[in-house]
């Protein structure tokens, strides 16, 4: 197989970051302001969830060939019917037939469902090396197997009286927030395990994949819950009288921003590759991330959000989550799907 390169260098991360910024910016006001507000958060911001969660689904159990090509563009095709379909096949599910009731309640379902989706069509693969699944002989299967546990999990979670959120009893949106807030983070310590710690993770020895798995994946929860804790307290002194189901809420918007940063530099990039040693590369590049998820709240909250391009918003119910998941999702479908082409090039092996 051929070996590519990056276009530009150490500067295609910029071009990525640039492209997909121009292209997701254009989709969020082609559905704000063409569509409203209204058909806005009832329906783009469900869909690009589950847009996401299909897009996961397909890298890795859909896979196509590692190489540049224009061809896997039928793949966002499929993502963006599929997601179309699932969206009303849960709405008649979770409302029909399950009896969740219409409005908030059934749309925090389908977040509920989508967030666990985030993380379950993605844990096998980085965290155990796929070995949960490896008894099942087909990838289509082994999709369909975790698409069932994610529902065998949501219905404790969300649906049920006894549950975490009590949607069938006592509706507690405090409880749901924060399980999400804190879920997305420990989504975010899963792709720092898969992009960002890869090349350091495949130095350490384990006993077997299950061990590594469990090890991981008791690292991505603790540290997961333990920054939303974080991010929680934060949002306590910035806003010390907004309700405690806002404040987790926007735990969850403060949990999207390491995506462009962690995507971005992460696959567009070698970014301190001059540094030699694995492990203190490994430690430069999160804290690296750190401090871009810094900025970037901070570039949002100073620029983006008061220059009205998104509508007027309290600051901490804006357009965070679907401004990150939206430019994010572009480069990494892009990855999955095309091989990044047009940011890479075949590798030059004459003589210099």
């Amino acid at each position: 197989m051929m070996e590519y390169e990056f276009r530009w260098g150490k500067y295609t991360w910029f071009a990525a970051l640039i492209v997909s910024g121009i292209i997701g910016v254009s989709i969020l006001l082609m559905s704000y302001w063409g569509m409203g507000e209204a058909w806005h958060n009832a329906y783009y911001v469900p869909l690009l969830g589950y847009y996401v969660m299909l897009s996961i689904c397909q890298s890795h159990y859909f896979k196509v060939r590692p190489e540049p090509s224009w061809k896997g563009m039928v793949r966002q095709a499929v993502s963006v019917s599929g997601a179309i379909f699932i969206f009303y096949a849960h709405e008649f599910l979770m409302k029909d037939i399950i009896g969740i009731s219409a409005g908030s309640e059934l749309m925090s379902g389908q977040f509920m469902f989508i967030v666990l989706g985030f993380f379950f069509f993605g844990m096998d693969d980085f965290l155990f090396n796929g070995q949960l699944s490896r008894w099942m002989k087909h990838d289509w299967l082994k999709a369909l197997f975790w698409y069932a546990v994610v529902w065998a999990l949501w219905l404790p979670l969300f649906a049920f009286s006894w549950g975490l959120s009590g949607a069938l009893g006592d509706f507690d949106s405090v409880r749901l927030f924060w399980f999400l807030g804190s879920f997305q983070w420990v989504i975010m310590m899963q792709m720092m395990i898969a992009i960002t710690w890869k090349e350091y993770l495949g130095t350490v020895k384990f006993r077997d994949n299950y061990q590594r798995g469990l090890k991981l994946l008791a690292f991505a929860l603790v540290a997961g819950f333990a920054i939303a804790a974080m991010c929680y307290q934060i949002v306590s002194l910035l806003g010390p009288d907004i309700p405690a189901a806002d404040k987790w809420h926007h735990v969850l918007y403060m949990g999207t921003y390491p995506l462009i940063p962690i995507i971005i530099f992460g696959l567009y990039s070698n970014h301190f590759n001059h540094v030699r040693d694995i492990k203190k590369k490994a430690v430069y590049r999160a804290l690296w991330i750190a401090a871009l998820v810094i900025a970037g709240w901070t570039i949002f909250r100073l620029v983006i959000a008061p220059s009205g391009i998104f509508g007027e918003h309290d600051w901490w119910h804006h357009f965070d989550l679907v401004f990150n998941f939206t430019v994010s999702i572009i480069a990494l479908s892009h990855h999955w799907f095309c091989g990044r082409v047009g940011f890479m090039k075949p590798k030059c092996c004459c003589p210099r």
